[in-house]
């Protein structure tokens, strides 16, 4: 299949599988002295490898049952997104994955060979989604599918995906015992799996220390905001008139950046509000009336202070969050973890320049002493109704399922670990950035694993553009909205004060 929309990744493939080879697909080479891991850990990774050699050879004698109609060459196709550059591993750790699995048919005698193709997407999330319905529709779909844990309940109602907990249960003690406990929530709908948590992240918000220094803060005042934001002292007010005097100032041109496109950052500060997406005991979305108020009411103070680009909906991220941020023209940024590998590797900044001038934090909560938030999007690997080995298909989510593999990931694009073993991982650990992110996830919420959520979300972005852009007061657009969203959802939201 031609590739659509990617970078070129075979330089990084030889690089992956050099590095890894050794470690991970050196199966069934003379196995490492015991003196060079701990003994607890050299058993363990034994026991997996002995666990993985009994379902490779399961496979191979239904293979060998199969007699002449069995296939000499099994392909599997792999549709992943970045759609940020440096998370390419989501693709190209399932050619790793084939390369071991095939190493393991071959001692075994297997004349069966795996195959991977597909693409990986640096597109719009928008088109990649698109194309997956459309293809789904065709009856053409991938074998295996990475999208945003969000899709889950919409793909599982569709019937356009199946259900994993019988695979999970069997491969149980090889990897899946080690994710983190958490994370299989973002994928459990109706009471069963439907898909594999690939990474997750949080969302920070980054702020420009060179810019606060200009602004007379000391470097001790500046290392204890995050510090400050975390324990509820520097609220979402302080943010804004932080933000309008830097602006005031002529020292940046805009006071906040944040994304460009229809997503859920944002909706991160209706959550420092107090306000909920979902409620976890019904199962229904959830509008909270007083939050979604303060919140558009934010949005049209920072229209009216100058403090945000009353065009940032809309316009290029390169130009309008990128570039404005990492050269020093915004004093704070709604991003994402990801973003810090993606300025480094595209928008030519060093790993010195970073921690010199940016710092980040937790996006602050809505008055004092409330609770600070992040957003996380866990990625998640799907196996798809029109897959014709799903077997195999799973088995190969179980290979890039290995904490060298995703810990590689987690560094090469800033995404946080999924395994416990990860958090220990030499490659993790080594990431200073990794490290220090990690308490955000205690303060995480998940967007809400509802079939309706995707409706739910385009009116949240056209109310709180209409706002931004200067269309509608943030009171017109809350009455549009709130009627909107009970004439769309009806009995699957809840209405709340």
């Amino acid at each position: 299949m031609r590739r659509r929309g990617q970078i070129s990744t075979m330089a990084i493939v030889f690089l992956i599988v050099g590095i890894i080879i050794g470690a991970v697909i050196g199966y069934f080479l003379k196995p490492a002295p015991v003196g060079v891991v701990s003994e607890e850990e050299y058993n363990k990774l034994l026991a997996e490898n002995e666990q993985l050699k009994k379902k490779v050879e399961e496979l191979t004698k239904q293979l060998e049952a199969a007699g002449p109609a069995a296939p000499t060459e099994i392909t599997i196709t792999v549709w992943a997104i970045g759609p940020d550059e440096p998370s390419v591993y989501r693709f190209e750790a399932f050619k790793v994955a084939a390369e071991k699995l095939n190493k393991m048919l071959e001692d075994l005698g297997s004349p069966t060979r795996v195959k991977i193709e597909g693409d990986f997407w640096t597109q719009s999330w928008g088109d990649y989604k698109k194309r997956f319905l459309m293809a789904m529709e065709a009856g053409k779909g991938p074998d295996i599918y990475c999208t945003g844990h969000e899709d889950v309940a919409t793909h599982a109602e569709a019937g356009y995906i199946i259900p994993l907990d019988d695979y999970i249960q069997e491969y149980w003690d090889v990897v899946y015992f080690d994710i983190i406990p958490t994370l299989w929530d973002a994928v459990r709908y109706k009471g069963k799996l439907w898909a594999i948590p690939q990474d997750t992240e949080a969302r920070p918000l980054y702020f420009r220390k060179d810019i606060l220094k200009k602004l007379g803060w000391t470097d001790a005042e500046i290392e204890e905001l995050p510090k400050k934001i975390e324990n509820g002292e520097f609220t979402i007010d302080d943010m804004v008139a932080l933000a309008k005097e830097a602006v005031d100032a002529g020292l940046v041109e805009y006071g906040l950046v944040h994304r460009c496109s229809p997503g859920w950052d944002y909706q991160q500060f209706y959550l420092a509000y107090g306000g909920r997406l979902w409620d976890p005991d019904t199962g229904k979305l959830v509008f909270t009336k007083s939050a979604w108020k303060k919140f558009l009411e934010l949005f049209e103070r920072m229209r009216d202070e100058g403090v945000v680009d009353p065009n940032q909906f809309g316009s290029e991220w390169k130009t309008a969050f990128h570039e404005r941020f990492t050269q020093g023209r915004a004093l704070f940024a709604s991003g994402g973890t990801w973003h810090k590998a993606e300025w480094i590797k595209k928008y030519g900044i060093t790993e010195e320049y970073f921690w010199e001038n940016i710092g980040f934090a937790l996006h602050p909560a809505g008055e004092k002493g409330g609770k600070p938030v992040t957003l996380s999007h866990p990625l998640v690997y799907m196996i798809t109704k029109t897959c014709k080995n799903p077997d195999v298909a799973f088995l190969l989510i179980t290979l890039v399922t290995d904490p060298t593999i995703n810990s590689l990931h987690a560094v090469h694009s800033a995404h946080l670990a999924i395994l416990n073993s990860q958090i220990t991982n030499t490659k993790y650990v080594e990431d200073r950035f990794l490290a220090e992110v990690a308490y955000m996830l205690k303060y995480t919420t998940f967007i809400p694993l509802h079939p309706k959520y995707g409706l739910y979300n385009e009116m949240i972005f056209r109310a709180v553009s209409a706002v931004e852009s200067g269309a509608a007061s943030a009171e017109e657009a809350f009455d549009v909205f709130l009627s909107e969203v009970q004439d769309t959802l009806g009995d699957e939201v809840i209405i709340e004060e």
